[in-house]
């Protein structure tokens, strides 16, 4: 018995690194696997080594916090069942105590070759979906997440699928550049860069084309570090490339700029556009702030403050279950201290990776919390649970091995 558990951090660790390949696809079997190596360590043991790896990482905490703020705003929700709903959707922040633990810093190489292929495998499939659906329409349909029409990506929808692009496209973007991996590696993760590029351009997912440019210009500067002019021009030559090119070959891409445009200078004459409904739910969810900056009204019950606030300003427009935008999600339903906490959840590993070791994923720790900053002004992103499973385990990752956790 003793020999297993001396396996088992090796067995758990190789766990995580299939929990890194379903980021993509699917969180079912995500969970599944969670409980698997929750067990394990169970077996293992080490448990004061373990407290003390918790109490020497105020990540552990932050998330902790920033999940039980939550929770315990259902003591003042009235809709608890929606708000057990939303709080599950945000179950990993739960589980990062566990990943952390787990995650081996010897193994952070297979834990990314591990997300790459996963993408890999998801732009080959999304690829052969945008042929059949606009080359070839007389191959056999593909594997394809039926929600839109103009979907291409094969397991989730847009919204999920492309901020995992985004941080694919970086991440082999920083192999090619700063990576001790071999030169058909990094071949390898040069052609990723270049397909996931094309496949941002024809998903359709704005917010996700948006974090991509962001972390191509942060792997800009991380590269030009030391000549800032430098960097800043390479970054509008490269990331107005992306644009310019995206918009002049992919009809898609352009129609999508185009619409976005038109829908921002004429939101209020067109109730049913994407861009415009956000507007309209970002004015509605600060109000229900204001009138609730203290508490907030509880994890479940914004829909119905909201249908209340909507009916008095914007009665014209279709109401929402979330404001789309995780701030203004967080600071409704638990007031300022869930706008805190979401701050230190996303911000307090960017200041605190300056303190960082140089150890091969110090910038990495800056790109992933930036990514996630910027999302999640469109989008109540950690309430995806794929990107918030992406957001725990990167988190995980970068941060093991640091002084106080075991190894």
């Amino acid at each position: 018995m003793s020999g297993f558990r001396e396996r088992i951090p090796y067995l758990n660790s190789w766990l995580l690194a299939a929990l890194f390949f379903m980021i993509p696809i699917q969180v079912a079997p995500a969970y599944i696997l969670s409980a698997l190596m929750l067990l394990l360590w169970m077996i293992e043991g080490r448990f004061g080594e373990k407290l003390h790896a918790f109490r020497a990482e105020p990540l552990v905490w932050i998330f902790a916090a920033y999940y039980g703020v939550f929770l315990l705003s259902m003591l003042w929700t009235s809709d608890t069942a929606w708000g057990w709903r939303m709080a599950s959707r945000q179950n990993f922040f739960l589980l990062f105590p566990l990943y952390f633990t787990v995650a081996r810093r010897e193994h952070v190489p297979h834990y990314l070759t591990a997300f790459l292929l996963s993408i890999g495998l998801c732009e080959l499939l999304a690829y052969y979906n945008w042929t059949q659906m606009h080359a070839l329409p007389q191959l056999p349909v593909g594997i394809r997440v039926e929600k839109s029409p103009m979907d291409t990506a094969p397991f989730v929808d847009r919204i999920m699928y492309t901020p995992a692009l985004a941080l694919a496209g970086y991440v082999a973007g920083h192999q090619v550049l700063f990576g001790k991996i071999g030169r058909a590696a990094k071949v390898a993760c040069a052609i990723l860069l270049v397909t996931t590029t094309g496949n941002l351009l024809f998903s359709g997912g704005r917010a996700g084309m948006v974090g991509f440019l962001v972390l191509l210009a942060v792997l800009v500067f991380q590269r030009f570090s030391r000549r800032p002019l430098v960097a800043a021009a390479v970054a509008c030559v490269i990331v107005g490339g992306v644009v310019v090119g995206g918009y002049q070959s992919s009809e898609y891409f352009r129609s999508r700029v185009d619409l976005a445009v038109d829908e921002v200078r004429h939101y209020e004459d067109m109730p049913l556009s994407s861009v415009g409904l956000r507007i309209t739910y970002t004015m509605n969810a600060w109000r229900i702030f204001v009138a609730n900056p203290l508490l907030g009204v509880g994890a479940g019950d914004y829909p119905v403050e909201y249908k209340k606030m909507n009916e008095i300003h914007t009665p014209q427009w279709v109401p929402a279950w979330n404001p789309h935008n995780q701030y203004l999600l967080a600071l409704t339903s638990a007031g300022l201290p869930g706008g805190i906490l979401l701050a230190l959840v996303l911000v307090f590993p960017l200041f605190r990776a300056r303190r960082a070791p140089s150890d091969g994923r110090q910038r990495m720790r800056v790109a992933v919390p930036v990514l996630l900053i910027v999302i999640c002004l469109f989008e109540s992103y950690l309430m995806r649970s794929n990107v918030s499973m992406m957001y725990v385990l990167f988190t995980a990752a970068l941060w093991c091995g640091m002084p106080g956790k075991p190894t």
